[in-house]
This record gives structure tokens, sequence and C-alpha cells, in this order.
């Protein structure tokens, strides 16, 4: 019982940490990979 509780507690963070941080890291993901292909071009 105990552990399901502190289970549901690590879930609801994560939930409420991915509503609130979610757009901002996948935005930060998209220029990392674009940067990355550009550099890679430019090298090419």
């Amino acid at each position: 019982m105990q552990q399901n509780i502190e289970f549901e507690r690590c879930i609801d963070f994560l939930v409420r940490m991915i509503d609130k941080y979610g757009a901002e890291v996948l935005r930060e993901l998209e220029e990392e990979k674009q940067n990355k292909e550009e550099k890679k071009a430019a090298v090419s």
C-alpha cells in the first residue's frame, strides 16, 4: 500500500513537470537536432 502511494506521488510529480516543461524541452531538443544537422552540412 505504501509503495502504491509513493509511486502515485512520483507519477503525479512527473506529470506536472511534463505539463510545465514538456513543450520547452521538445523545442530545445529540436533546436539541438537542427544545429547538429547544420554543422554536419557545413562540414560536408
